[in-house]
């Protein structure tokens, strides 16, 4: 092609087919005729890629026409958009068109060099069985996939080669091409193709005998190129205008007339000359009034891109471009090039696609904020019931005042026909966008049924919704998460909550220190007393406050804990003279209490009698001293052990003196 803006996977692609190229002219090995395989797989897998994008643009327009009727929009405004889908309708058909052609020469190309007796007439029109569900088109697949299997032209080389997907038949399924879904023809994976290194048919295909006698297949592909690229440029540019100040329209008309085929198109220089004359030729039709302003640069782009030279350079000697392409080409870097020329088709109708798409220009509401919105059917539900929640996002226009016409317990209006129905009785608000609506009743189940003003192209519309609510009679529950008591020195765990109101709080009468600490959850701290008193009041709209609830708890000071050696349960009288000489430290626990409390020691002495004499050994902290060990290391079996002078710090508050400890060794 001609050049134009080219992405850097492009520009590696061109180049690497160029040094392809060049050593294939040196008469290099066969690995290099394989990198042209590796080289169009490549190809294939972007092509796929692009007609992907392409569809997604496709299915855009169709959704915005849809949205458009929907939404009730003034005639002329769908038959603007109407106007533009055909347009890319015609772009998308008219892009497959060519794709397929190309293919279908790609495929005559590579069976012919097998059996050259083939003709294209058996293989036009194939792409008909999946896009129009044509029999005979279906019949003619059928045939050329049977024919194509028969003649062995793919070995098996160990590469594998592309079946049809899981869970989907493929009744023309063979070895060389596939048609997908969409109708776009496709070559698979030539690693095993037998002929890889045939010279001689794409010569005779598509250059020709000699300069001045071009391969009608040649010079049909070239025809091709060249009329899509003007046909694609007239199907942007032709379509009326805006209409002017001056109440004029113009009837755009691309004219390829205007523009002349470079003769080279190999350095920068020649490159850019030729660019600077199709943009001077653009201009000049923007200002005669032929071409929209707005589609001079993307026509300008297609245009170059999709532009052929008439030679190049072969051997310094200039060589008309199809021969510069095809002659004396072994097939796989035929067909490379052909793949690469239905990329470049694919990715200027994608240009051209996105382009038109940007004329659809449907704007239905006015938003200027976007907020996150959660809301269900009801806001009230018993326990063991569940709530369906939706999240959604809600875009608004914050300068228009909200208006609202509902009914509220009318179980009959909403039911009756629009015409029917008695819109006198509705309740109506006024305010910002956004504000709240204040609702209150008897209790029980309520249900609210309205219309809300909203503005569709600058035209007022009343869009239904609905809302149910439910009111409870105020109640409140207070509980202990651990007992009914409140201990000294402890961070007590409460449960405190109400329902009935927008919220709640609790407070706590008889504590040194009450605080919240999550929903519904407080930690109370006491430090003296015998009772201490906690109620919860719920917290009306006004601010005004309800007791709903109220629980009187006893004070106790925390039980004292009893020690226990690692391994050795703190109910144990005697010890197992292997299991004592294991001990190491000494710990503090809560026998049979629900409390989650952690003591520490701080101190203790542990006593053995040796030789009719009490020997002592201190212990700071929760290990055992040296001297302690030792004493264990050397008790025998009938001996006893003394745990005493035990003291250990609870989560507050100084260290206190715990129970001793006795243990027998057997």
């Amino acid at each position: 092609m001609g050049g134009g803006k080219e992405t850097p996977r492009q520009k590696m692609i061109g180049l690497m087919y160029l040094v392809l190229m060049a050593m294939l002219a040196m008469n290099v090995s066969k690995e290099i005729i394989n990198a042209f395989v590796t080289l169009n797989n490549k190809l294939e897998s972007s092509i796929e890629q692009t007609e992907n994008a392409n569809n997604t643009l496709l299915s855009e327009f169709g959704q915005a026409l849809q949205s458009l009727k929907a939404q009730g929009a003034p005639p002329s405004e769908v038959k603007r958009v109407e106007m533009h889908k055909n347009t890319n309708d015609s772009i998308v058909e008219f892009t497959r068109k060519i794709c397929n052609d190309i293919v279908k020469r790609n495929i005559l190309l590579l069976v012919s060099a097998v059996d050259p007796s083939t003709t294209f007439e058996e293989i036009e029109g194939i792409d008909m069985a999946v896009i129009g569900d044509d029999a005979a088109a279906k019949d003619k697949a059928k045939k050329l996939a049977e024919k194509v299997t028969s003649l062995g032209l793919i070995l098996d080389d160990g590469h594998g080669h592309e079946g049809h997907a899981e869970g989907h038949e493929d009744p023309y399924e063979n070895p060389l091409f596939h048609i997908d879904d969409a109708g776009y023809i496709h070559i698979k994976d030539l690693g095993g193709y037998a002929k890889k290194d045939d010279y001689d048919t794409p010569t005779r295909i598509l250059a020709g005998p000699d300069f001045e006698h071009i391969a009608p297949e040649g010079q049909h592909f070239m025809d091709n190129i060249k009329d899509y690229r003007n046909r694609l440029c007239g199907l942007i540019a032709d379509h009326p205008s805006d209409t002017m100040e001056n109440g004029t329209v113009y009837q755009y008309k691309f004219d390829t007339a205007l523009f002349s085929n470079p003769e080279f198109l190999i350095s920068e220089s020649d490159r850019e000359t030729f660019k600077n004359e199709v943009d001077s030729t653009l201009a000049q039709m923007v200002a005669d009034n032929k071409i929209d302003p707005e589609d001079k640069d993307v026509i300008g782009e297609i245009y170059v891109r999709m532009t052929i030279p008439e030679k190049v350079m072969n051997h310094g000697l200039p060589y008309p471009w199809i021969f510069g392409q095809f002659d004396h080409a072994p097939i796989v870097a035929a067909t490379a090039v052909m793949t690469s020329v239905r990329s470049d088709v694919l990715q200027v109708q994608n240009i051209a696609s996105t382009h038109i798409k940007s004329r659809v220009k449907v704007q239905s509401f006015n938003f200027n904020k976007i907020d996150p919105l959660a809301f269900s059917s009801t806001s009230y539900i018993n326990q063991g019931d569940s709530l369906g929640l939706k999240v959604m996002i809600a875009a608004y226009d914050s300068a228009e005042a909200m208006e609202l016409k509902y009914w509220e317990d009318d179980t009959v209006q909403y039911r009756l026909p629009d015409a029917q129905q008695n819109k006198e009785t509705m309740k109506y608000f006024k305010g910002k966008a956004g504000q709240e609506v204040r609702l209150s009743g008897g209790v029980g189940d309520h249900k609210l049924y309205g219309l809300i003003a909203v503005k569709e192209k600058g035209i007022k519309k009343w869009k239904p919704w609905k809302f149910n609510y439910s009111v409870g009679t105020p109640t409140g529950t207070v509980a202990n998460e651990e007992m009914n008591v409140l201990y000294m020195q402890y961070d007590n765990k409460i449960m405190a909550s109400g329902s009935g109101y927008p919220s709640t709080e609790a407070s706590c009468s008889g504590c040194s220190s009450f605080s919240k600490k999550g929903d519904g959850q407080y930690i109370a701290n006491v430090k003296s007393g015998k009772e201490a008193t906690i109620t919860v009041q719920g917290i009306g709209s006004d601010g005004s406050k309800t007791q709903i609830a109220q629980q009187v708890f006893r004070i106790k000071r925390l039980p004292d804990p009893t020690p226990k050696i690692v391994g050795v349960g703190v109910e144990a009288s005697t010890v197992k003279i292997g299991k004592i000489k294991q001990a190491k430290k000494l710990l503090a626990e809560l026998k049979g209490s629900p409390l989650n409390i952690k003591f520490t020691i701080t101190k203790f002495t542990v006593s053995v009698v040796k030789n009719g004499e009490v020997a002592e050994a201190k212990c700071n902290g929760e290990r055992l001293s040296g001297k302690a060990l030792g004493f264990i290391k050397g008790l025998k079996k009938g001996q006893k052990i003394y745990i005493e002078n035990v003291y250990a710090k609870g989560p507050k508050g100084s260290p206190k003196k715990i129970p001793s400890m006795i243990l027998k060794v057997i």
